[in-house]
């Protein structure tokens, strides 16, 4: 039973032993896949990897055995492949810019297209200030303007071209060129003299390296050429010596930068026109009854006077009028407060108007008149203006021109403040060597003096300058519609101010 046992599983074993054997012999067949190509397509650079990844197949031999064989298969998987790309691509520099514009506020700048660029980078820098570039814009196109500067300023521009591949910016190297904005207009250009030297400043351009002056006259034919160049940023003013009096002389002044050498930049000019003489009238003023009267001496170069006043020193000015003559009375102004004033000669040629220089000077307001207390109801009289108002509770009831007394020293009207003390409607008047008949008669001093009609003149002998060869004896002659007006209302005691 023993050995019939030992047979039996002597036989299994060996049946086992051969099974296993098949098995091992049959894993070491699978060779390993095959190395893989890859394959570059694709549009704008992209990579695509292709790879065969079917394994190659392997024959198990057949061993003789009681069961059948098992074959047993285990294909593997190819390695990952790595995709290639491009190199980065050659970006050209940008060359030849140029500046295209010539503004106080603004640059726009232009240069050569750069060969398969996408686009371009700008960069900039205040070279008066920062030694930083800073990036602005990215354009398409080869030109680009910035705005928003400052005058008289260097800035330094930094362009470079880039190339879009794979979907990345590739940036070439940066080109720059220096220049900068233009000087702006010169401003506070004002007159300082205008007799036999001609002066005038203007406000200093901080960043400018000096100052071009360009003279016109009738040496020049009315043309403009260099007449002098200030070297020195800090002198802002000029002072002309070589003029002629009662000539006509104009002026142009402009800024200028000199940078990198060889570049100047130049701003717009500002002009100025004098007529040599024609300086400012010394005026002396008075106040009375709530007005200023202002006077000064003729000027033989000036056409005539601008006016102006203000409520400070510094102002702002308004303009009061013009005239002609040499002399002026304001409207009524506030009491008690003081007023600035300027008078202003002009020369008038055609459609030019050329100014002179002035004075500034202070005075308070009075509604009294030579210390007294006029009231709201009086008669008022310019020697000057050869002319008379009459006022009724503060308010004006009439005005007119008239003829005072002949201005030659023995026959003027009296300045000073009075009161009407005759009336008499008509009347005779008598003097040495004439009697004359008037229709209304209101004396204001104890002397004779007084305001009556005058048939024996025309209308045209009325205000302007008759009282200087052709005056009265020292009476007020009025017309007869405006004097028989006057008496109508000013009774006894009404004040009369004459200045």
């Amino acid at each position: 039973m023993k050995k019939k046992f030992k047979r039996v599983f002597s036989a299994l074993l060996a049946v086992i032993t051969v099974f296993s054997a098949t098995a091992v012999f049959g894993s070491s067949t699978y060779a390993a896949e095959s190395e893989t190509t890859p394959v570059v397509s694709g549009d704008a650079g992209a990579v695509a990897v292709e790879a065969s990844t079917e394994p190659s197949e392997a024959t198990e031999p057949t061993v003789p055995v009681t069961e059948p064989s098992t074959t047993a298969t285990e294909p593997t998987t190819a390695p990952a492949t790595q995709p290639t790309t491009k190199p980065a691509p050659k970006v050209g520099n940008v060359k030849n810019i140029v500046k295209t514009s010539f503004l106080t506020d603004k640059i726009t700048l232009t240069w050569d297209k750069v060969s398969g660029a996408s686009g371009y980078y700008i960069y900039y820098k205040n070279a008066d200030s920062s030694n930083t570039f800073k990036k602005i814009a990215e354009v398409k196109s080869n030109s680009c303007t910035v705005s928003k500067l400052s005058h008289t300023t260097q800035y330094h521009f930094k362009i470079s071209a880039y190339v879009v591949q794979d979907g990345k910016k590739y940036e070439g190297a940066g080109s720059v060129k220096k220049t900068a904005t233009q000087p702006g207009n010169i401003t506070g250009l004002g007159k300082l003299h205008s007799y036999d030297v001609l002066e005038f400043a203007w406000n200093r351009n901080t960043k400018a390296t000096g100052y071009k002056i360009y003279r016109a006259s009738d040496e020049t034919k009315g043309k403009y050429v260099l007449y002098k160049t200030i070297t020195n940023n800090k002198t802002n003013c000029f002072a002309d010596k070589n003029v002629k009096l009662g000539k006509n002389y104009s002026y142009r002044v402009k800024s200028y930068r000199e940078l990198y050498t060889v570049c100047c930049y130049n701003g717009a000019s500002s002009e100025i026109k004098f007529t040599a003489g024609m300086c400012a009238p010394n005026f002396s003023m008075t106040s009375q009854l709530s007005r200023v009267s202002l006077t000064w001496k003729k000027n033989k170069y000036a056409t005539g006077y601008d006016l102006y006043y203000a409520t400070s020193k510094s102002g702002p000015y308004s303009k009061l009028g013009s005239t002609k003559n040499d002399y002026f009375n304001t409207g009524k102004l506030s009491n008690n407060k003081t007023y600035y004033f300027r008078v202003q000669p002009y020369k008038q040629q055609g459609s030019n108007k050329i100014t002179g220089t002035f004075h500034t000077k202070a005075q308070k307001v009075t509604k009294n008149a030579y210390g007294t207390n006029i009231g709201d109801t009086y008669i008022e009289i310019s020697l000057k203006q050869q002319h008379m108002w009459y006022y009724r509770n503060g308010q004006l009831y009439c005005h007119t021109d008239v003829v005072t007394g002949n201005d030659d020293g023995y026959h003027n009207t009296p300045k000073g403040a009075f009161s009407i003390w005759q009336r008499q409607s008509p009347t005779t008047l008598y003097g040495p060597g004439y009697a004359s008949y008037v229709n209304y008669w209101m004396a204001f001093t104890y002397s004779g003096v007084g305001i009556h009609d005058s048939s024996w003149r025309s209308n045209s002998e009325y205000g302007g300058n008759t009282y200087k060869g052709n005056g009265s004896h020292g009476c007020v002659n009025t017309p007869y519609s405006a004097v028989k007006k006057i008496y109508q209302k000013a009774g006894y005691g009404t004040r009369v101010v004459v200045y």
